[in-house]
């Protein structure tokens, strides 16, 4: 059953409002032998791309030749929009998770061009899509300790997934961290530390609850995602 991070978040450095209703669902899994990459003969990550690519495919059938208005409407990625301004990001400027994955993936694409970086990240990225929840991954070996939401401290240096070069944060930001170091910038960007690669054999899925987007339904998506992953043999029924 999904649990919910904790949150540290100072009341001197957030607006009470803008966390509102808002709280991060953690559900560990397993990776099933072959689901990730690595070559065993047994079938299971063809398994798994077959999975994954159905759901894909459904999404396109709904998706693809919609106009950018109609995916920032969508109630549940309205809500995920006006999250991200309430902390701060331009969600023109970096839209929702779920909101790039359908403009990038589906809208123009032909089917077969959605996003493809490892068959976990796609699997998770293909139940983000069906479910319209913000879901996330994390290699489970490279986090230490809990994770929870709170703000930087300010200088922590923080490497994002596609940047060239680590940063320093400033005091106050929103993130996701562990003992050592911090993960994701909260509703933004994650960073490479705890990216799933084909070594990884154990992961934390993550969903992403807001004011719009209820907490049993992003649950359900953790829990359709861990049972893709474990067993993505028993997604061919």
């Amino acid at each position: 059953m999904p649990s919910t991070v904790p949150s540290t978040v100072p009341s001197s450095e957030a607006d009470p409002a803008a966390l509102s209703g808002v709280k991060v669902l953690t559900l560990p899994a397993a990776v099933a032998a072959g689901a990730n990459g690595e070559a065993t003969g047994a079938g299971t990550k063809g398994a798994l791309a077959e999975a994954t690519d159905r759901l894909w495919l459904a999404q396109h059938a709904i998706w693809h030749g919609r106009s950018r208005a109609e995916i920032r409407n969508h109630p549940r990625v309205a809500a995920y929009r006006a999250f991200s301004k309430r902390i701060g990001v331009d969600p023109d400027r970096f839209p929702p998770s779920i909101q790039a994955l359908i403009d990038r993936g589906l809208r123009n694409k032909p089917a077969g061009g959605w996003p493809h970086v490892n068959p976990v990240v796609d699997a998770v990225n293909a139940v983000a899509v069906t479910d319209l929840a913000a879901l996330g991954v994390f290699d489970a070996e490279q986090v230490t300790g809990e994770v929870r939401l709170t703000t930087s401290q300010g200088g922590e240096e923080f490497l994002a997934l596609g940047a060239d070069e680590v940063t320093r944060l400033e005091p106050g930001r929103l993130v996701l961290a562990d003992d050592l170091r911090v993960l994701s910038l909260f509703g933004h960007r994650d960073g490479v530390h705890q990216m799933v690669t084909d070594a990884t054999r154990r992961v934390i899925l993550l969903g992403c609850v807001v004011p719009g987007v209820d907490a049993d339904s992003v649950a359900a998506g953790l829990t359709r995602t861990a049972a893709l992953l474990t067993d993505p043999t028993g997604a061919r029924s």
